[in-house]
């Protein structure tokens, strides 16, 4: 019996893993930002960011692209970038460069 729950959990383990791996790369990934922070807020379980790019255009992040920790860090003036292709996300406020690196635990 402890067998078979000790199996259950590391497959479990495993899935969260692979999913997660997949969200980075598919969905993740292809992001791009960089935007001055305007505007942040919780909707209903995201963490969102709203800004304007260096055009004037006004930009979001969608949804699930912006964890806790980073969300936390971010103040409105900041600025947020995340180069297409790569994990990390870099936060520019006035005397400080943070970068957050994204990655499956």
């Amino acid at each position: 019996m402890l067998i078979l729950v000790l199996i259950s959990l590391q497959l479990i383990i495993f899935s969260c893993d692979d999913i997660c791996k997949q969200y980075l790369e598919k969905t993740f990934r292809p992001l791009s930002y960089n935007m001055v922070v305007t505007r942040k807020y919780i909707d209903t379980k995201f963490y969102r960011i709203i800004g304007k790019d260096s055009s004037g255009i006004i930009d979001t992040t969608e949804e699930g692209a912006i964890d806790g920790d980073v969300y936390e860090q971010i103040e409105i003036g900041d600025t947020i970038f995340k180069k297409k292709g790569n994990l990390d996300i870099i936060l520019i406020k006035k005397d400080t460069v943070i970068t957050f690196p994204n990655f499956c635990n």
